[in-house]
């Protein structure tokens, strides 16, 4: 045996290990995968431009530790649309961050680039209106790109580091694979695979709150809307969609109003 056949053999045997490892990180390990609303994320600047004094006000706490779902909300506009009703999430950035699907930014004549969130070269250009007053928000609006988030131990586990791009399969009634989506890790983060409702519609993403949420103007067929399901139908942001005649419990009309959450008869 000579010596090319020796790391021949070598090669073939770690290039099996690493396989095996990769295999055991898919059985012991499943990635959650997160369909994300149009969102956006404000600065000191564009907080006060459009709330006055004050801070963000905690309605929930969301998957990655520190980020939260605000009671603020803001409408997005541009000389050929506007959407309304959108969800602030906190904390406050250094950056205005405005994340649409390419279906909004369609909506709205918008050409925003693929970006990961925190990359805004040659990001689009909105209009961002509040109860206090306007603010233009220029190379903030970008389609977010889908990414995993993973601790070291997580990276560990799937034999990745940060910056890694990787291929993850969906496992939904209608498979999908995403290519080349980056790796983000930090000591902080919680594992989850981040997607927009563009994507999560493709492959048929079947969790309560991103069918919910991806389909905007379903109206809820329950006929009764008690206080649990008004504060689930809250807590996924954007209008509340209602059939008429449908009975709102008197405790469901407090939620509605806690939250400040529009109900919408059609």
């Amino acid at each position: 045996m000579n010596e090319q056949q020796i790391k021949e053999i070598v090669a073939s045997v770690l290039a099996g290990l690493v396989q095996d490892q990769a295999s055991q990180a898919g059985v012991l390990a499943g990635i959650p995968i997160e369909a994300s609303a149009r969102h956006v994320h404000l600065n000191a600047q564009s907080f006060a431009a459009l709330f006055g004094a004050g801070e963000l006000k905690q309605v929930r706490a969301l998957s990655q530790p520190g980020e939260f779902l605000s009671e603020q909300r803001v409408s997005i506009a541009t000389p050929k649309g506007m959407l309304e009703n959108i969800a602030v999430l906190g904390p406050l950035r250094k950056a205005t961050q405005v994340e649409l699907s390419l279906s909004d930014c369609r909506q709205l004549g918008l050409d925003a680039p693929l970006r990961l969130s925190g990359d805004l070269a040659d990001a689009a250009e909105v209009t961002l209106i509040g109860p206090a007053g306007v603010f233009q928000a220029k190379n903030s609006t970008i389609v977010a790109k889908n990414h995993v988030h993973m601790n070291p131990n997580d990276a560990a586990t799937f034999c990745v580091k940060d910056g890694d791009l990787v291929s993850v399969r969906a496992q939904t009634a209608r498979p999908v694979v995403f290519e080349q989506v980056p790796v983000r890790v930090r000591e902080n983060f919680t594992l989850a695979m981040h997607i927009d409702f563009d994507e999560a519609n493709a492959c048929m993403l079947h969790t309560q709150r991103a069918v919910q949420q991806a389909a905007p103007e379903h109206v809820i067929a329950e006929k009764v809307i008690t206080e649990t399901r008004a504060k689930q139908l809250c807590e996924r942001g954007g209008q509340v969609l209602l059939h008429k005649g449908t009975i709102i419990t008197p405790s469901a009309r407090d939620m509605f109003s806690q939250y400040k959450c529009e109900v919408i008869f059609k």
